[in-house]
């Protein structure tokens, strides 16, 4: 048992350090702008108190052409004339509202926008976000390689609160190493809040077809099609004016509802990669745990756990705090160090809960 455990976090830490590695060396975007065509597509549902300061963020974007494509997913509050009111005049970029009728649910919505931009480049964000004006051209850089078919977007989670910062640093560890995953070929996630992609490979891999049994996957899901065609087309956009922002949960009932989503999206098409991917995840919180009970049990010295576990904390440190450095957003030391206590009782109970019962996601109710 102390060679299996001692084993699992050892191969975490060797990952860690290849991740502090591939995102140190992998390079900040290009300063050349690209001069297609883009489509920004953005669903919303119930977005009313959210959609005036998207729309003061698209207003102001310094890329010379792109259309906005909103689509509504069937909002029951008042978005839609709040829509209406805020883009009926002085808006500098081509837009179109689209209202979903037969379908329902993101990736359609998504596909539904995607079926009418005329842009080469189709670029996803989410209603309830913000974002720098040169936000455009930092995400659109990379389609100047002709190899390049998806880039990801680094997405910082906001708020004052203190549930809200440790909200930020897990995030923001998760995106880490998403985008060193990337830097060492291996993609594993996207967020559809910060996402891009050429039209004609969103067209050649067939969209969402496939992938249609979870409401979500518009972004993670879609991203693992592209990469299986093109390996070395998935790129991440380390890029201080790519960062899109948005509002941490403040409930953690909410929270929790979005992370059962989230996990549950690994059992569709059932990948080994993903399978892997997310079983070595639990298998290194359980091994972090254990590591207290072998000391507890006499098996293994209070020297040779506190060592794994300094090593353990300081390596992904390093991650989250290259990370935020490079992208120019603060952390705090203090809400991370509070993370290492509890995180893997978090993991373990999302990582259960999320192969049962059902979670809520905009107004409506899914089975997992």
């Amino acid at each position: 048992m102390v060679l299996f455990v001692a084993g699992i976090v050892f191969s975490y830490l060797l990952l860690l350090f290849f991740s502090i590695v591939a995102w140190q060396q992998m390079p900040f975007t290009s300063a050349e702008k690209y001069k297609g065509k883009v489509s920004v597509i953005i669903p919303f549902r119930n977005e009313e108190a959210n959609l005036k300061r998207l729309v003061e963020a698209l207003k102001v974007q310094t890329y010379p052409w792109f259309e906005v494509l909103f689509v509504n997913d069937h909002s029951t509050d008042d978005s839609l004339n709040v829509l209406r009111r805020l883009v009926e005049k002085d808006i500098p970029f081509s837009f179109s509202i689209i209202s979903l009728e037969g379908t329902q649910g993101k990736k359609a919505a998504i596909a539904a926008g995607t079926a009418q931009a005329t842009g080469e480049i189709i670029v996803t964000t989410d209603a309830d976000c913000w974002f720098d004006r040169n936000w455009l051209l930092a995400m659109t850089s990379g389609f100047n390689n002709s190899q390049t078919q998806m880039v990801t977007g680094p997405v910082v989670l906001e708020g004052g609160g203190f549930f809200q910062k440790l909200q930020r640093i897990e995030f923001g560890a998760v995106l880490a190493s998403s985008a060193a995953l990337i830097g060492l070929g291996k993609p594993t996630m996207a967020n559809g809040a910060n996402l891009a992609y050429r039209k004609s490979v969103f067209n050649e891999v067939e969209g969402f077809s496939g992938i249609e049994q979870t409401p979500s996957g518009d972004d993670e899901l879609l991203m693992m099609k592209i990469a299986k065609k093109y390996p070395k087309g998935v790129v991440f956009a380390k890029d201080t004016e790519a960062v899109v922002h948005t509002l941490a949960h403040t409930k953690w009932s909410d929270f929790l509802q979005q992370r059962k989503r989230w996990a549950s999206k690994w059992k569709v098409g059932m990948r080994w990669s993903t399978i892997i991917s997310a079983l070595f995840v639990y298998l290194v919180q359980m091994a972090s745990l254990g590591l207290v009970f072998l000391f507890l049990f006499g098996e293994m010295s209070l020297i040779a756990v506190v060592a794994l576990w300094s090593i353990k904390m300081i390596l992904e440190l390093l991650l989250i705090r290259n990370y935020f450095r490079d992208l120019k957003q603060a952390y705090s030391l203090s809400h991370f160090l509070l993370l290492q206590t509890f995180y893997p009782f978090y993991v373990l109970y999302v990582g259960l809960a999320s192969n049962f019962g059902r979670f809520q996601w905009k107004e409506r109710s899914f089975k997992i």
